[in-house]
């Protein structure tokens, strides 16, 4: 074989690997970038308000958020900057704001979250600082959770054995009905991904379990995969990474939901390896990207 000629089809069979994308949808994937300064476990990711730059989770991170800038080509400016929350989210794994808020919540899979400790916390962030303010946080969130809605407390099988233990990998906030959407890897329920939407009784009051109304779960088909990642975009639309529902790794599936019904329009598929586990919508050199955080100390642009 002509030597040009092999050298184009290694980059192919190296393309197909990396990202397959979803019949009918163009998507550009972007080169695979390290995050210097690490290793980070690093999970949900959101755009903070007022800032251009990303503000990411990382599980052995529990009192913490980190900072990082991009710059014009995708590439990190730096590494990450470590930002002292003054409150410990035990296991952190999703990231979302409000405008005016950062929300982190934590899995409710490790430690002792149903004994009480914080499982949801939000501030302010400060861009020009770079500083957390007036953090405030949600106890036990777990049990709150397990005694509102039946699919995570529940038992099934002629062995009554439990269902899977409650595994939140994301948030999102909902601005067209004002709430925080908890997206579950796990339970699932009749194979379906659920969200379980949560809001403040009374939006003024305070940001305490006494306070938060938890409501009726929404199932999405992601086609027995559970919810890795959960961000919403400009439009409404959601940004969803769906994962296998247990600790194998499998490939990713990158979908967009409406904020309607069950069904998801595909978006693209990323190989198990990348542990992709944190999405948001961004603007990087100018223009719309959606960056996907990974569980490896990297990140790629999806354009």
């Amino acid at each position: 074989m002509d030597p040009r000629l092999r050298v184009l089809a290694c980059a192919i069979a190296v393309g197909a690997i990396l990202l397959s994308v979803a019949s009918g949808h163009s998507t550009d994937l972007g080169p695979i970038h390290p995050i210097t300064g690490g290793p980070f476990e690093a999970s949900g990711l959101v755009v903070p308000p007022g800032g251009k730059g990303l503000l990411f989770v990382d599980d052995a991170r529990p009192d913490a958020v980190l900072w990082m800038e991009l710059a014009a080509d995708g590439s990190p400016k730096a590494a990450p900057v470590r930002i002292p929350l003054g409150v410990s989210v035990v296991d952190p794994e999703g990231l979302t704001t409000d405008g005016r808020y950062v929300y982190v919540v934590g899995s409710q899979s490790r430690g002792n979250v149903g004994g009480g400790g914080p499982g949801l916390a939000r501030f302010r962030f400060d861009v020009t600082r770079g500083a957390a303010q007036g953090a405030e946080t949600i106890d036990g969130l777990g049990a709150l959770l397990a005694g509102a809605v039946a699919e995570v407390r529940a038992t099934g099988g002629k062995k009554k054995q439990k269902a899977p233990p409650l595994n939140i990998e994301g948030v999102a906030w909902d601005a067209k009905h004002g709430r925080l959407l908890l997206g579950l890897r796990a339970p699932l329920d009749a194979g379906q991904a659920m969200l379980i939407p949560v809001r403040l009784r009374a939006a003024s009051g305070p940001f305490a379990a006494a306070n938060l109304l938890v409501e009726k779960p929404i199932r999405i088909d992601l086609g027995g995969a559970g919810i890795r990642g959960i961000e919403a975009d400009e439009s409404g639309d959601f940004w969803i990474i769906a994962g296998g529902s247990s600790g194998n790794p499998v490939a990713s599936r990158i979908v967009r939901w409406d904020g309607s019904g069950s069904a998801v329009r595909p978006a693209a598929t990323l190989p198990g390896h990348l542990k992709a586990e944190g999405v948001v919508r961004a603007v990087v050199g100018g223009k719309p990207v959606t960056v996907v955080l990974c569980d490896t100390s990297q990140y790629l642009l999806l354009r």
